[in-house]
């Protein structure tokens, strides 16, 4: 009885070990599987570098630019101070409350501005898609003409765009005076500055 007693205690233990056994094998499997897969994530040292956009890259082109920015708010300094002909007679125009001086000063402020974006390295006159067009009204150059003559002589564009600045900030500061004469003043000296631009890029005097 006692030998008998004793196989079983004996077999028990051995049962005992063998899971044991089995089960610091599993947690061995597993540790190692985790190993491995940290080692294969995309956070490991190894993984191959992303792509990251590069900082201050030009979004809008020259034509989106004119379009969004540049002729709207001309518009606004223009239109801020005139004269109205109508049948009854002439109605002076001209700012008169807080808001609407506010209006002329955002318009020539905004327009002060884009002299520096027009300026900034890499930025195309238009899409690739419009490469070839000429969608602007009067324009005797494609957008890549006008690339080109750009990257001829890109001191006359910055000179351009700085004299756009200029004009603008004299606009800007007699919007801020509410100097109506100003402002109505130095609409013009804005035209001449677009103008003397548009000569050069978007329907050249000396292009046949």
């Amino acid at each position: 009885m006692n030998s008998s007693g004793g196989r079983a205690r004996s077999g028990a233990y051995d049962e005992v070990v063998r899971t044991v056994f089995w089960v610091l094998l599993l947690m061995i499997a597993v540790l190692a599987s985790a190993s491995f897969l940290r080692l294969r994530s995309p956070d490991s040292a190894t993984a191959a570098p992303t792509k990251t956009p590069i900082a201050g890259a030009p979004v809008g082109t020259v034509r989106e630019i004119m379009k969004t920015l540049v002729d709207p708010n001309a518009e606004i300094v223009w239109g801020a101070v005139g004269v109205i002909h109508e049948k009854s007679g002439t109605v002076e125009k001209e700012p008169r409350t807080e808001d609407e001086w506010t209006t002329v000063e955002n318009g020539a402020m905004t327009l002060a501005e884009v002299a520096t974006l027009l300026k900034t390295p890499g930025r195309h006159i238009a899409r690739p898609e419009e490469a070839g067009t000429s969608r602007w009204p009067q324009a005797t150059l494609t957008p890549v003409q006008i690339e080109q003559e750009v990257g001829r002589n890109r001191v006359v564009w910055d000179k351009a765009a700085d004299a756009l600045q200029a004009a603008a900030a004299k606009a800007f500061a007699a919007a801020r005076a509410h100097d109506k004469e100003g402002v109505f003043n130095i609409g013009e000296e804005i035209d001449n500055a677009c103008e003397s631009c548009h000569i050069v890029y978007w329907y050249p005097v000396n292009k046949n």
